[in-house]
């Protein structure tokens, strides 16, 4: 089935994941406007309009046929049918076979291990498209979450730049964490 289908799921231990729907607004909204939940996200803390206005825009492109697409996954606990984070895809290059992937989560649900439940299922299903050998997370080096989560899943540290991005008003050393197909299928 196609991630671009309103049917498309997921279907983890303890989550579902799916794309996410204008109804997901105020699930999105209760940790999209939490000023520490998105400093080392790219954009910035939102407002309920906000959250409902990028929302519509990442629903309307959700897709991963050519490269430059993005997909967004919302991870739903089933019981409470509620979205408790999301991820990013995004296809970086055609030619390379190369994905990317983001996350963010809740912190009323963090540190339980959603977040690496959700990405481990998002790399399966990277590279079940037969699109992608390789697949990284691209990270803010202050964001030492995100870099025990990737550790986590098994990826490797490929590089570590200083003063890359001028992000948020700073200029901030990012890294990259990546795994090749035969890697992920073999750890």
């Amino acid at each position: 089935m196609e991630i671009t289908s309103p049917d498309f799921r997921l279907i983890t231990k303890r989550l579902i994941l799916r794309p996410l729907t204008l109804s997901d607004a105020d699930d999105l909204f209760e940790y999209q406007s939490v000023a520490e939940v998105v400093t080392y996200i790219p954009w910035p803390q939102r407002t309920y309009e906000q959250v409902v206005e990028a929302l519509a825009k990442a629903t309307a492109a959700s897709k991963l046929d050519y490269e430059g697409d993005f997909a967004l996954l919302g991870f739903v606990l089933p019981e409470e049918n509620k979205v408790i984070g999301q991820i990013s895809l995004m296809y970086k290059s055609k030619e390379n076979q190369t994905a990317e992937f983001g996350y963010v989560i809740n912190p009323k649900y963090s540190g339980q291990g959603y977040a690496t439940e959700a990405s481990a299922a998002a790399i399966d299903y990277l590279f079940s498209t037969g699109k992608f050998r390789r697949v990284y997370a691209h990270l803010d080096i202050r964001n030492s979450a995100s870099e025990d989560l990737v550790k986590r899943l098994g990826l490797r540290k490929e590089a570590e730049f200083k003063e890359e991005e001028f992000f948020k008003g700073e200029w901030t050393d990012t890294m990259i964490y990546a795994t090749l197909k035969n890697e992920w299928i073999n750890r």
